[in-house]
């Protein structure tokens, strides 16, 4: 039910690119996603034998990566969406600020507070070059299917729907669940992960499977006491080298999903799905 079972390793068998790039969604504001973006691509980088990743905050709400990462970005990505055709591999890597462990960080200006509009063929053409440059993207997307997110997760090989067990995060799980097979993102290319499990909620996490009409692919347990310990210090927990049980779980996420790696749909959204995106963005 919750093992350690790749649903989508028949598509990644098909594939020989080399290359992912993962979109991480929460299904709910609070569930971590931004804490599960930067830990998975930080074991990605180090499972990859450090061949350097890319971390890509397409928060426009509330983005705040570089806080986690301890990082002080003198530039951010809002700086590339003001002239698309000049974004060139000098222009990205020179915007892009490095964590101490290799990891390339796009970080964000946006919060919430001003216009966060973003035209979606930037945010395409951004995608690609970053994986261009990088063998594993991963791309923060936050809680909100906009437009400049859609188009994110048409560049994706994988995407991964955050959620907790909580009862509005798990209604909204079911919603966007819709809203993205809607959009063209079939239940075959998304996998579920739960987030601060724990060990005497194992009944819930059935009759959310049942809920979802999908397995859990992988649970993150809940240990207050690591999460506490990287509040304290200021760090991930994945840029450390000691494995509790928490960072095994982010291993087996990496080990996940890059072993998936389908062609992302490339065919574009319906009426109908345009229409589901505009009420998500806003619903938000």
């Amino acid at each position: 039910m919750t093992g350690n079972s790749n649903p989508l390793r028949s598509a990644a068998e098909s594939s020989g690119s080399g290359r992912s790039m993962v979109c991480v969604l929460g299904a709910h504001s609070g569930v971590g996603v931004s804490t599960v973006s930067a830990n998975l691509a930080l074991c990605a980088q180090r499972r990859s034998l450090n061949r350097e990743a890319a971390l890509l905050d397409f928060n426009l709400y509330e983005g705040d990566l570089h806080l986690l990462l301890e990082l002080e970005p003198e530039h951010s990505w809002r700086e590339l969406m003001r002239d698309p055709l000049a974004l060139d591999p000098t222009l990205l890597m020179s915007v892009l600020v490095k964590h101490k462990t290799g990891l390339h960080l796009l970080a964000s200006d946006y919060d919430g507070l001003r216009d966060a509009s973003v035209p979606p063929d930037k945010i395409g053409r951004l995608c690609k070059l970053a994986q261009s440059l990088f063998p594993m993207v991963v791309v923060d997307c936050g809680t909100v299917l906009n437009s400049a997110v859609n188009m994110a997760l048409t560049s994706a090989t994988t995407i991964l729907l955050v959620m907790t067990l909580e009862v509005p995060t798990m209604r909204r799980a079911v919603r966007m669940m819709e809203a993205l097979n809607t959009l063209g993102y079939g239940r075959e290319r998304v996998i579920l992960v739960l987030n601060r499990s724990r060990r005497e909620d194992q009944g819930l996490q059935a009759e959310a499977e049942v809920l979802l009409g999908q397995p859990l692919a992988l649970s993150i347990p809940d240990v207050p006491e690591d999460a506490r310990e990287a509040l304290e210090t200021g760090r991930v927990l994945c840029a450390g080298t000691s494995g509790g049980a928490v960072i095994r779980a982010y291993e087996r996420l990496a080990a996940l999903v890059m072993d998936t790696k389908q062609a992302p749909a490339s065919q574009p959204p319906s009426w109908r799905a345009r229409w589901i995106q505009r009420l998500w963005s806003d619903a938000a």
